[in-house]
């Protein structure tokens, strides 16, 4: 469960991932990787007392079906999922993981489909970029119930409030000097 006002290190690379580790954020989410790099990494993050979400879509070697889901739910012992796919986020739910459900802010449309597929598959947490769409947060989360993580050019520590102010429990981003 995330606390209000949460920062969440958004890692793409080895080096970030040190800096995310050495930060005071409870949650990491891993955007970029391989197969073959995960189990060293969770352990790596376990082993700090944080908890890991990895964007499925972005790491190479794992496919965007249950029986990838259920292998990271079990062996590499992830903490849950983001991703924009309805049936990636129904498995990881199956399997115990939290889901967060990633959609992006063009159109009036897309949002109809975020609140659509929140309420076919319940997740845990909607992440909504881009980040300067957070006007639109109030509607999505009074139709969901759910809280609402924000993503996407955070590029200034000034932003923050704004964004927190606008309801979001929580913010990614990969920029390593807001972690601190």
């Amino acid at each position: 469960m995330l606390k209000p006002n949460t920062m969440i290190p958004a890692v793409r690379g080895f080096k970030e991932l040190e800096k995310a580790l050495a930060s005071p954020h409870e949650v990491i989410f891993l955007l970029e990787g391989e197969l073959i790099q995960l189990q060293s990494i969770v352990g790596t993050v376990k082993q700090a007392n944080k908890k890991i979400y990895l964007h499925l879509e972005m790491v190479k070697g794992i496919k965007d079906d249950e029986a990838s889901i259920h292998f990271l739910s079990k062996v590499i012992k992830i903490d849950g999922i983001i991703s924009t796919r309805t049936s990636c986020l129904l498995h990881a739910k199956k399997y115990g993981l939290s889901a967060i459900q990633r959609g992006f802010i063009i159109d009036s449309h897309s949002i109809r489909t975020i609140i659509n597929s929140a309420a076919q598959v319940k997740p845990d947490y909607i992440e909504i970029l881009p980040s300067f769409s957070y006007p639109k947060l109030n509607l999505i989360k009074n139709e969901t119930g759910l809280d609402i993580i924000l993503g996407g050019f955070v590029e200034k520590k000034e932003e923050l409030p704004v964004l927190f102010n606008a309801g979001a429990i929580a913010v990614s981003t990969s920029r390593i000097e807001l972690w601190s």
